[in-house]
């Protein structure tokens, strides 16, 4: 009876441990998701500057059985891409731009017709340049004589010059401010630049109409807001901000708030946020600028 019993025991332990390796054997295989590692293509986490291209390569291979049938992409959290398919091989080939988050978090997921499921992540993180920030610039009008009007970003520094002064300084000169409200031309309180072609506003010798050196500054009417613009910490919003197709040669009936993204004769880009508009002719004008560093 014991032998019996011995015996017994075996048997329910084999019986055991043949359903455990078929229980093993039966573990579920999800489909694979890889990246092109060939030259051009992301191949994992990478950083990346704004405006780069990112390539993709992403092949899907199934576990032999198990038809792939679905494939999404999501960058943080938003669906891209959320396609349809039947196979057990998939490859999909696609290039985006970098923008303006610090990071990206890329995901990529198979589902095959067994409810197998495999995702893998990229995670790209913005290289972004650096800026210099001036939270307050006053700039003076045509006619005021105690607020310089001109101003330059050269050398790494907001630098204001009065007219007489700029005209020695030409070359180094980007903005300048005037006040105009003519029949012919209501710009009101205005930003602009020694190429802009502004006659008649400055007078006499030093005025930018006699200038040798004019460099261009342009200007586009941005929707960011003022709050927007004091947590700016790098140079990816001020190049996405700027529009070089809507782009124009001065920035008038300037209103406080109002965020002007420009760029300069050196091909910096940088952001104006208008502060406060106060007088006429003789006014004054306190900016806050974000510029790209040189």
């Amino acid at each position: 009876m014991k032998r019996l019993l011995i015996l017994c025991g075996f048997a329910l332990m084999s019986g055991f441990l043949l359903s455990s390796c078929s229980k093993d054997e039966d573990e579920p295989v999800p489909p694979t998701v890889a990246f092109n590692q060939q030259s051009g293509f992301i191949t994992g986490d990478v950083t990346a500057a704004y405006g780069d291209t990112l390539n993709f390569g992403i092949i899907l291979q199934a576990n032999g059985t198990d038809n792939i049938v679905k494939f999404e992409i999501k960058a943080n959290g938003l669906t891209l891409l959320d396609s349809t398919i039947n196979t057990q091989s998939f490859t999909y080939n696609f290039y985006t731009i970098k923008g303006i988050s610090d990071q990206e978090i890329w995901a990529f997921t198979a589902t095959d017709i067994a409810g197998n499921k495999k995702e893998e992540t990229i995670t790209i993180t913005g290289a972004f340049g650096q800026i210099n920030s001036y939270t307050t610039i006053l700039v003076g009008a045509q006619d005021n004589v105690a607020t310089e009007s001109f101003l330059s970003f050269s050398n790494n520094e907001a630098t204001k010059y009065f007219q007489a002064q700029a005209f020695q300084n030409q070359d180094k000169i980007d903005i300048f401010c005037f006040f105009e409200n003519t029949a012919t031309h209501q710009n009101m309180m205005s930003l602009g630049s020694p190429g802009s072609n502004i006659n008649g506003v400055f007078t006499g010798a030093s005025s930018p109409d006699n200038y040798t050196t004019k460099n261009l500054t342009r200007f586009y009417k941005t929707t960011i807001t003022a709050a927007q613009f004091d947590a700016i910490q790098n140079d990816a919003v001020l190049l996405d901000a700027y529009n070089a197709d809507e782009a124009r040669k001065k920035a008038s009936v300037l209103a406080a708030g109002e965020v002007y993204a420009i760029k300069i004769q050196s091909g910096l880009t940088g952001l104006i946020k208008v502060i406060a508009v106060s007088g006429e002719e003789a006014g004054t004008l306190e900016i806050a600028v974000k510029i790209q560093k040189q």
